[in-house]
């Protein structure tokens, strides 16, 4: 499991901190909305690398959507 909480939003960028499995670690990836650019902006410690994938898939589809909650979870 993994949970996403809106760091930033504006016209050109999204970016969600991500925290697998309820650490206090956390992660950052962005979203270029303009470009469809996928960004990780930070690496979680001690995690294995697919969490940001995860992260990067659900920004993808709020952009589809136009919708950026607040959180979210993805499990």
């Amino acid at each position: 499991m993994e949970d996403l909480v809106l760091e930033a939003l504006t016209e050109d960028k999204v970016t969600y901190r991500y925290y697998p499995e309820d650490g206090k670690e956390y992660g950052i990836v962005a979203l270029m909305r303009k470009t469809g650019e996928l960004i990780h902006e930070k690496e979680c410690p001690d995690t294995l690398s697919n969490y940001h994938c995860h992260a990067w898939r659900r920004l993808e589809k709020y952009q589809r959507d136009d919708n950026f909650p607040e959180k979210d979870l993805i499990a």
